[in-house]
């Protein structure tokens, strides 16, 4: 492993594990409830010490002075984008673009970059031009020492958001971690999680995934998936459209760096 690239996984999970906020969710499904106001939304958030935020590009200079002290987030940079979340019109194939080189994340002030591996494309061609897409960028950013996170899932015209079964998780999780990725960031099962753990080379951050019905329930998930042997969580929605974004933030971090 390069040392640039240790260093930074290294301040990444300095406590541990690794409590990260998904502000990006812009990009693939446009202003949602709770990410109007970015900048709002990231004084709220930064007030339960998450390790990271994660954000496009674009956005950080709305929000940059939240990262120019020493114990500000690190920022981990969302470089692509994929129509199968959208609701104003429902995808046919599906696409998947990379919107932004490793190099335009740099520049930034990224500390890490993400990136999706989407399964179940309306055609296989565009699943392989995402694993292209994803190869091309390994590469880019092993040549600069930051640390590479994909976000493995499958979708279906049935089940757009993403399918949450075992055996499906282990292959999506296997595929990504053969594919070179630094950390996984994959959606938690309650059945045999350990298993989607143990067939994975790669330390797994479990998806925030949708709104779930209460702060407990959202809770209960998190506990569950870092006794099962995640390394840490990225939340989204269930935080910053929560109520009291500060609070809940204080709690999550607290579960994932004590427990």
């Amino acid at each position: 492993m390069m040392i640039g690239k240790e260093i930074r996984l290294g301040k990444l999970f300095s406590r541990r594990r690794a409590f990260i906020v998904a502000l990006d969710h812009g990009v693939v499904m446009g202003p949602m409830r709770g990410i109007e106001n970015v900048q709002e939304t990231v004084s709220r958030v930064i007030k339960g010490d998450p390790d990271a935020l994660q954000m496009t590009p674009p956005t950080v200079k709305l929000v940059k002075d939240n990262f120019l002290t020493r114990n500000s987030p690190l920022l981990i940079a969302r470089l692509d984008t994929t129509n199968v979340w959208r609701k104003h019109k429902e995808f046919a194939e599906g696409y998947h673009i990379a919107g932004y080189t490793v190099k335009d994340a740099i520049r930034y002030g990224a500390d890490a970059v993400v990136t999706y591996l989407v399964i179940g494309y309306g055609k296989d061609e565009i699943e392989g031009i995402n694993i292209a897409n994803i190869s091309n960028l390994r590469r880019e950013a092993e040549d600069y020492g930051i640390p590479f996170i994909v976000e493995p899932l499958m979708v279906t015209k049935e089940n757009p958001d993403s399918v949450k079964e075992t055996e499906v998780l282990k292959y999506v999780a296997r595929l990504a971690s053969e594919l070179g990725a630094d950390v996984l960031k994959v959606d938690y099962t309650r059945n045999d999680f350990s298993e989607v753990v143990k067939v994975s080379f790669s330390p797994i951050v479990i998806r925030g995934g949708p709104k779930t019905n209460t702060e407990e329930d959202f809770l209960s998930m998190i506990r569950d998936a870092l006794k099962a042997g995640a390394m840490g969580v990225t939340v989204g929605r269930n935080l910053w459209q929560n109520p009291e974004p500060p609070l809940l933030a204080s709690k999550i971090s607290k579960l994932v760096h004590e427990l």
